[in-house]
């Protein structure tokens, strides 16, 4: 549940940062906001292999390398919310070229490398917010192993 909880503020954050960018009030918002947030995916991150590491959902074994049922993981999720992931992640994609494309001034530089780094962790903290949220509890039900969050 905490980790549940850690990567929804973690996504709320990167939406308002990922607005302000948008705004005049971007340049409140420096690099230690990118780096906080970064971070904090970075660690649910891990937090979600080590979830995985401990799941009973391994298929088969690739030389040294468990590879997962991903399907199986993957079903947990309701349709809809499999949609949204894919179009965050297309978003992310889009938002990224876009931002490359803009010849900034020097400063509306920063606004774009937050709108840039905001856009791509959307995604990175939606993942784990559905992971935490609809597959490892579905996990649970089903003794796939491993305790709440």
């Amino acid at each position: 549940m905490i980790a549940m909880r850690l990567a929804a503020l973690g996504f709320l954050a990167s939406a308002a940062a990922h607005l302000l960018s948008f705004t005049p009030w971007a340049r409140f918002l420096g690099e230690g906001t990118i780096w906080t947030l970064g971070a904090g995916v970075f660690l649910l991150a891990l937090w979600m292999i080590a979830r995985l590491r401990r799941t009973a959902a391994i298929r088969r074994q690739w030389g040294r390398v468990a590879v997962h049922d991903w399907r199986g993981l993957v079903a947990a999720v309701p349709p809809g919310l499999r949609f949204l992931v894919i179009g965050a992640a297309l978003y992310a994609w889009m938002n990224f070229v876009l931002c490359l494309m803009v010849e900034p001034g020097l400063d509306a530089a920063a606004a774009i490398t937050l709108r840039m780094a905001t856009g791509h962790l959307l995604f990175f903290y939606l993942v784990p917010l559905v992971f935490f949220g609809w597959v490892e509890p579905a996990r649970n039900v089903d003794g796939g192993g491993g305790e709440a969050s």
